[in-house]
């Protein structure tokens, strides 16, 4: 009978056969008594210097690199913001329109919590019906994670925090797994630096804290690997997974279905190794029983409410042919974003997903190409290169959503995509966000490919080519990939105010009273409404909610009578104060009767919006003078009487006059 070495010492892949008569050397056969062969085991690993059996100097010098490492991370997170930091309680770091909805959100579940409120569902926004959060970005695990902060900090620094802290944390999660897994820690560090600092990334820090705060997917890769291989109870594992997809969930449905996609196909390919496809599949399948028992007990009440809860709505949210995918040029034309464009400026706008800057995070690059190939193909014997590759091929295809597009022509040729654009449920995801997997499969080619470079993991060696390899390599990620950092601020100098003056917010009645605002609808409402602690209602809003026949729509419902809201949208989408719409009888009556039929106690105006004064000369006409005035603010607080009973008075009386 043969003894063998454990197989973490064994775990070598076909770049390092040179370091097979160093694992010869490193054991000696002897024979026993019943002359059986036994290969005897070295006191320490010799050829693993980076994990628990290393010598205690170096596990110290291994645990320093990795806190500078974690460190860079952070100095690399705030490049994209430091300008800002003195006024992170005044500005919004994300440029984006719904980066005003993430605040929104992150604001409403401590406050809903406290008071006793639904998480999933809000009356503060569209009165009388309402909006089911579970359908929108509400990500109530990130709003729980900061809600201790909420004394201490209001919403906009809470979300401005997290946004910071998005992509270093990501970056993080990364490189920990990758350590996890023995990869030698410049080449983990590589690839925790391009998953979390990606194009994707990068654009998506425009404005969706939700779709970059992902520490959670390297997670779950890391349990489905374990699973896979057997490194642990399956029992425990799908607890464990069950956990992850949970929180994951929680944080963005959207992230988590194209993970689990990505995950499927490396679970897929695993199940496919010979001689071990009925273990793995036994495994694999009693894991995912007990992560399904443990997701869906947690997630029973969230789902169902996204599923069948009130003001939920049926269909998609995009249609089929939405413009969010990627080009096929897009994979070697740098994005709008890149600093570097090798003078293609113009090409890269043109083909940006919809001319979307957020969206269009599919550059990779021809040296980052070429990098991967290279090492890739050297590495294509080992088994976690051909996964790695895989995912990274699987997620391009996907990204490019259901027919080819090239050069900004579609093709009219089908990509698997299509099918997932008829599957309910799968339809809503947008084929550009899977560039997260893309970026994800790329780090981990990068990681595995330098990782195999090194070649025998030798104690005292000095690894001088590979480390050039590392730092070459990292030369070219910041030429061809550097964002246009800091993040513009010209946008936020001139951004509108974000919270209502004091003297504002203390006019509001107590007692949670209907407000109309101008502007009408939109994010700008939302965000005075979070800042103020949710002490009014608004009837408009921005988010997801069923309109005609139960579709999916952002606006809020008609209004009836219908000319005040028609009045104060037209005036909101104008791009200047001009008299296009004159304040007639009809208007005033319609102002009145909409203001007693909605209850509304308060109409805010922000004198900045062009057309405010218009605006502001119909609620005179209507209440009188403002309330309270503090900057270019106005305030009327509404009698808690009739207005149109007032009206009726005072015709009488005219009528009485002129008899």
């Amino acid at each position: 009978m043969t003894k063998f070495l454990p197989s973490a010492c064994l775990h070598a892949t076909s770049a390092d056969k040179e370091g097979a008569p160093a694992i010869a050397a490193a054991v000696s056969p002897a024979t026993t008594s019943a002359g059986a062969t036994v290969v005897e085991r070295p006191p320490v690993a010799p050829m693993l210097p980076d994990v628990a059996t290393a010598e205690p100097g170096t596990m110290a010098a291994s645990k320093a690199v990795s806190a500078l490492v974690i460190a860079c991370y952070l100095a690399f997170g705030a490049a994209a913001f430091w300008p800002l930091f003195p006024r992170m309680t005044h500005n919004l770091y994300g440029v984006d329109g719904d980066y005003g909805q993430s605040v929104w959100f992150i604001a409403w579940i401590p406050h809903a919590l406290a008071h006793g409120l639904n998480p999933f569902f809000s009356n503060s926004l569209f009165v009388p019906s309402g909006v089911n959060l579970a359908q929108n970005t509400a990500s109530p695990l990130l709003a729980l994670l900061t809600a201790p902060l909420a004394p201490l900090m209001g919403a906009v620094t809470r979300t401005n925090l997290l946004m910071v802290l998005a992509m270093p944390v990501s970056a993080t999660a990364a490189y920990v797994v990758l350590r996890s897994w023995r990869v030698w820690l410049p080449a983990a560090a590589t690839g925790g630096l391009m998953y979390g600092f990606s194009p994707y990334m990068v654009g998506q820090a425009l404005g969706h804290v939700e779709m970059i705060f992902l520490p959670l997917p390297p997670f779950i890769a890391a349990t489905l690997v374990s699973i896979v291989r057997g490194k642990g109870s399956s029992v425990r594992l799908g607890w464990q997974l069950g956990l992850l997809i949970a929180a994951q969930y929680l944080i963005s449905p959207e992230v988590l279905t194209t993970t689990l996609l990505a995950a499927a196909c490396l679970v897929g390919a695993a199940l496919l190794r010979p001689g071990e496809i009925s273990a793995t599949f036994r495994r694999t399948t009693v894991a995912a029983l007990w992560a399904s028992l443990v997701a869906g007990l947690l997630l029973a009440y969230p789902i169902w409410f996204f599923l069948a809860g009130p003001q939920h709505f049926t269909g998609r949210t995009w249609p089929a042919n939405n413009p969010f995918h990627n080009d096929l040029l897009n994979f070697v034309v740098p994005g709008p974003l890149q600093r570097t464009s090798f003078g293609l400026d113009a090409a890269g706008l043109r083909l940006a997903a919809g001319g979307d800057a957020t969206e269009a995070g599919g550059y990779v690059g021809v040296p980052v190409l070429l990098i991967a190939g290279c090492l890739a193909w050297r590495a294509r014997r080992s088994i976690r290169m051909r996964l790695a590759v895989l995912v990274a091929l699987v997620a391009a295809m996907l990204s490019l959503g259901a027919f080819l597009v090239v050069d900004g022509h579609r093709t009219g040729f089908p990509l698997p995509f299509w099918v997932f654009s008829h599957v309910p449920l799968l339809d809503d995801v947008l084929p550009a966000r899977i560039n997260l997997e893309v970026g994800a499969g790329l780090a981990a080619v990068m990681a595995f490919g330098l990782d195999d470079l090194r070649g025998p993991r030798r104690l005292h060696s000095a690894p001088s080519r590979p480390v050039v390899v590392v730092a070459a390599i990292l030369a070219v990620l910041v030429v061809t990939q550097l964002p246009r950092w800091p993040i513009s601020s010209s946008h936020r100098t001139a951004q509108p105010a974000i919270a209502l003056p004091r003297a504002i917010t203390d006019a509001v009645p107590a007692g949670d009273p209907v407000a109309i605002t101008y502007p009408y609808a939109g994010i700008r409402p939302m965000v005075w409404q979070a800042n103020a602690g949710f002490r009014f209602r608004l009837l408009g809003g921005y988010a997801y909610r069923p309109g005609a026949h139960g579709a999916p729509t952002l606006w809020p419902s008609a209004m009836s009578p219908p000319q005040l809201q028609q009045f104060l949208g037209h005036e909101e989408q104008s791009s200047g104060y001009r008299n296009l719409e004159p304040i007639d009888a009809t208007l005033v009556d319609a102002a009145r009767e909409a203001i007693d039929r909605y209850n509304i106690r308060t109409v805010i105006v922000d004198g900045e919006v062009p057309g405010s004064a218009q605006v502001a000369a119909l609620f005179t006409e209507v209440l009188g003078s403002p309330s309270a005035i503090a900057d270019h603010f106005s305030i009327w607080i509404t009698p808690r009487f009739s207005l149109r009973a007032v009206r009726m008075i005072d015709q009488s009386f005219a009528v009485a006059a002129r008899v």
